[in-house]
C-alpha cells in the first residue's frame, strides 16, 4: 500500500513518513500542491494521500478538489486548522478523514489504516455486465470467461464509463480523468480510442453510447460486485 504525504514543513513530511514506513506503507512525498498533483500523475496506485491545507502553488483544497474530481484516492486532511469551520469545510469538500496537529501517532496511524482498508475493499470491485466483467483487482477485462486484450487506457476508459454506467461523460471530464491535468492534446484522441475500445470489446460495443456534442456513455445493467 501507498501513501502520498503532502506537507511543506520538511520536518513533518518526514515524521510521517517515517510513520508510516515503519508499518510497512510504501511512502511518497510532496511539498507544495503543485509537486502533489504530478506525483498523483506519476503513481497511479497510491491508496491514501495524508494532505496538509496551508501550502504553497496550490493549498490543500485544491488539491483536494482535484482529486475528488480526478481519482479514486482517499484523503486524509493533516492540518493546524482545528476549528470546527476548517474540519466542516473538509468534510463537505470530499475528505474521508481529517486529524488535526499536533497529532496522536496512534490516531493517525488508525485512521489511516481504516481509509487504506476502505480503498483496498473498492479496488477488489467486478463491474459485470451480463457476459462482459471487469475486474479492478486483476486489471482485466473478460467477454464469457475470456480474457480481452486491451491496452491500458482502453481499459481505464472501460473502467470510467462503466463505473459511471448511464451517466453521460463529457469529453473533458473524460480527459481529465484519463489523461491528467497536464494533458494538453486534441480531445479527438478520446473519439481514437473509444473507436479501439469498442473494437476490443465486439459484440458489447453498442453499450458505449456516443452523445453527440458532448461525450459518452455506458448504457447497460452493470452490478457491482
Amino acid at each position: 500500500m501507498t501513501i502520498l504525504v503532502v506537507d511543506d514543513d520538511i520536518r513533518i513530511n518526514e515524521l510521517l513518513c517515517d510513520i508510516f514506513s515503519v508499518e510497512g506503507y510504501e511512502t511518497i512525498s510532496a511539498f507544495d500542491g503543485e509537486q502533489a498533483l504530478k506525483k498523483l500523475e506519476k503513481n497511479k496506485n497510491i491508496d491514501l494521500i495524508v494532505l496538509d491545507v496551508m501550502m504553497p502553488e496550490f493549498d490543500g483544497w485544491e488539491v483536494l478538489k482535484y482529486v475528488k474530481d480526478n481519482t479514486d484516492c482517499k484523503v486524509l486532511m493533516l492540518t493546524a486548522l482545528s476549528d470546527e469551520k476548517s474540519e466542516v469545510k473538509a468534510i463537505r469538500s470530499g475528505a474521508d478523514d481529517y486529524v488535526a496537529k499536533p497529532f496522536k501517532r496512534a490516531v493517525l496511524l488508525e485512521r489511516a489504516k481504516r481509509l487504506i482498508q476502505e480503498s483496498a475493499k473498492e479496488k477488489s470491485r467486478r463491474y459485470e455486465c451480463e457476459g462482459l466483467v471487469l475486474s479492478v483487482m486483476e486489471h482485466k477485462v473478460y467477454i464469457n470467461g475470456k480474457e480481452v486484450k486491451m491496452t491500458a487506457k482502453e481499459y481505464n476508459l472501460l473502467h470510467l464509463l462503466m463505473k459511471n454506467s448511464s451517466i453521460v461523460l463529457s469529453r473533458e471530464t473524460i480527459l481529465d480523468k484519463i489523461w491528467g491535468y497536464v494533458y494538453d492534446g486534441n480531445d479527438r484522441t478520446i473519439d481514437t480510442h473509444i473507436k479501439m475500445l469498442r473494437h476490443s470489446i465486439g459484440d458489447y460495443s453498442d453499450k458505449i453510447r456516443t452523445v453527440r456534442g458532448v461525450g459518452y456513455s455506458f448504457e447497460g445493467e452493470v452490478k457491482v460486485i
